[in-house]
């Protein structure tokens, strides 16, 4: 009977495993849908861009620490917000979205890699860097929040660049005034 009490705990306790990875990860999960997404609607000229893209942002998700992951689903879903208001130029939009979560993941893996390098002990270390240290730090720290937030300031930018036309959508504003109105 221990034997089958065993087996058993073996099985919970993997089952709980892949559920604390789960939770975890949840930003993670949640972007893996969006990026490929943003992979699968975009042209056939920018689809390999995308996809590129799309995986540099899980890996640098599931690699860097807290804010990274959070900032690059911050950014995956206004942009899913804007793709979805936007009504003059859909593919520049997606676009935009891809590019931010691309630069973000190279901020991301570069704060990893100092983070996980010791890159504020080693500027420390040296009588020479030592002051310059906290400044990196800090400017790093800012970064990390400026630029999701800057994202959305230049996506909010993009769609009241167009005021609404008073013929209706885009398309029946083109239609309008090569029909000259008749049709």
């Amino acid at each position: 009977m221990s034997q089958l009490w065993l087996y058993i705990v073996y099985v919970i306790n993997g089952f709980l495993m892949v559920v604390y990875y789960t939770v975890e990860h949840v930003a993670t999960l949640l972007l893996l849908f969006s990026t490929t997404s943003f992979a699968v609607i975009a042209p056939k000229e920018q689809r390999s861009w995308s996809a590129a893209s799309a995986i540099l942002a899980i890996l640098t998700s599931m690699a860097a620490p807290f804010p990274v992951p959070l900032a690059l689903l911050a950014i995956s879903a206004v942009g899913w917000i804007g793709q979805w208001l936007e009504r003059f130029n859909q593919p520049a939009q997606s676009w935009s979205t891809v590019r931010a979560q691309a630069v973000y993941a190279i901020l991301g893996i570069a704060y990893a890699a100092y983070s996980d390098l010791g890159g504020a002990s080693l500027l420390t270390s040296n009588s020479d860097t030592a002051q310059a240290g906290p400044y990196i730090n800090t400017i790093l720290s800012i970064a990390l929040l400026a630029f999701p937030v800057g994202f959305i300031a230049m996506l909010v930018q993009s769609l009241w660049a167009h005021p609404p036309t008073p013929g209706g959508s885009p398309v029946e504003m083109i239609s309008t005034i090569r029909t000259r109105g008749k049709g």
